[in-house]
């Protein structure tokens, strides 16, 4: 617990720099907001690897209101069998207190078949610190409660209450150029070394107004994994996800 409170405090104090004049504000964002993602790579002769990686967010605001809805898949083939099956949705409700405040309803659901994970799903609250809001930085602090009911591939079940924690930065270099980076921290309540971190590290480049060349990085790291299919041993704790591909944006 000291380092929730050590985090909360860090929290406050951060807050307190978020206050930027009004000339510095950041301009009123789109209504409506659609990013598409799709990268692909097919490898024959000697070897055989296909991988498709595929996501899509949809943003709709409505003052005092902002929804968000995500969607990502990940498949792949290694001569000819399949080796990588990954699938994550989520659905999220933010609603703003003033310029610099929010709290937010979130619930989201991940399949993972090599990581042991038949389906999660999680449904928390909590609050938004924006500290930085301009035009050309967004920097985000998250707190809030989580619960996760989670089924396994070889039949038990992990249901827990945990925490989340997370920080967004997005930096904009020019116009739809921008670097983003995001970490997320979900501790279990339940178990002090059970702990699920997520993060993700983009940069776009855009190629037209509407289409832009996205390299990321996504790294998904749990503490305590599950066990394999047979229940005989631990999977390994980190994933890592880099894809370069297209991004469709309205």
């Amino acid at each position: 617990m000291r380092l929730v409170h050590q985090a909360i405090a860090l929290s406050l104090a951060l807050s307190g720099l978020a206050s930027p004049s009004s000339a510095q504000e950041a301009k009123k964002p789109p209504a409506r907001e659609f990013n598409g993602d799709v990268s692909f790579v097919s490898v024959s002769g000697n070897t055989s690897i296909t991988t498709l990686n595929l996501g899509e967010r949809f943003i709709r605001r409505m003052a005092p209101w902002e929804f968000k809805q995500d969607v990502g898949a990940v498949y792949g083939q290694t001569d000819g069998a399949e080796s990588s099956n990954l699938w994550r949705a989520s659905l999220r409700a933010d609603c703003g207190l003033s310029a610099h405040w929010a709290i937010y309803a979130l619930t989201a659901f991940d399949r993972n078949k090599f990581a042991g994970i038949k389906s999660r799903f999680a449904e928390g609250v909590g609050a938004v610190a924006k500290l930085i809001a301009t035009d050309i930085d967004q920097l985000n602090l998250e707190g809030g409660f989580q619960v996760t009911q989670q089924q396994n591939l070889d039949g038990t079940k992990d249901n827990f209450n945990g925490l989340r924690g997370a920080t967004s930065w997005k930096h904009t270099f020019h116009r739809d150029a921008y670097f983003f980076q995001s970490t997320e921290f979900l501790p279990n309540l339940d178990g002090r070394k059970d702990l699920l971190v997520n993060s993700e590290t983009a940069v776009v480049a855009p190629l037209s107004s509407h289409i832009g060349m996205k390299v990321s990085y996504l790294v998904r790291f749990d503490n305590l994994p599950a066990l394999n299919a047979t229940g005989s041993a631990p999977l390994r704790k980190t994933d890592r996800i880099l894809s370069s591909g297209i991004q469709i944006s309205f």
